[in-house]
């Protein structure tokens, strides 16, 4: 069962303390349990993330070279690409990633993170890296 029962609402985004729905290029796919704990990890990390990627069609995500099953295509997205300001931004969204519960996790060359929930459907509780461009 996917983390999120629902996909956002308008009357949703006030709901929360550190995103706008401007941040997000469908911000009407965007899980609404997810962004709560999204929310939640970014006042626990205590530093400003910057939303590179969160859903993306099916036609988008090959453009960039998505992995074929990639949680940003999901229905209910409860995925999310950002990236750090710096290595000590960095380090505090790793550490509030893990204290908020984030079991799948990737890193990327450009020093920009995955994070998503989707563990029931996909492999869990796994970090990795990947040398080429974050898509």
């Amino acid at each position: 069962m996917p983390y999120s029962t629902r996909t956002m609402q308008p009357a949703d985004w006030p709901l929360l303390r550190h995103f706008k729905a401007t941040e997000f290029q469908h911000p009407e796919k965007m899980g609404f349990q997810f962004m709560v704990l999204l929310d939640r990890m970014r006042e626990q990390a205590g530093v400003p993330f910057r939303i590179t990627s969160s859903y993306r069609t099916p036609a988008h995500n090959k453009a960039v070279g998505g992995a074929k099953d990639s949680a940003h295509t999901d229905d209910i997205c409860e995925a999310v690409d950002i990236s750090p300001a710096n290595s000590q931004h960095a380090y505090e969204i790793m550490r509030a990633a893990f204290l908020c519960g984030f079991e799948r996790i990737g890193m990327y060359a450009n020093g920009s993170f995955h994070f998503d929930v989707t563990g029931d459907r996909r492999p869990n509780r796994v970090l990795w890296h990947v040398v080429g461009n974050p898509a």
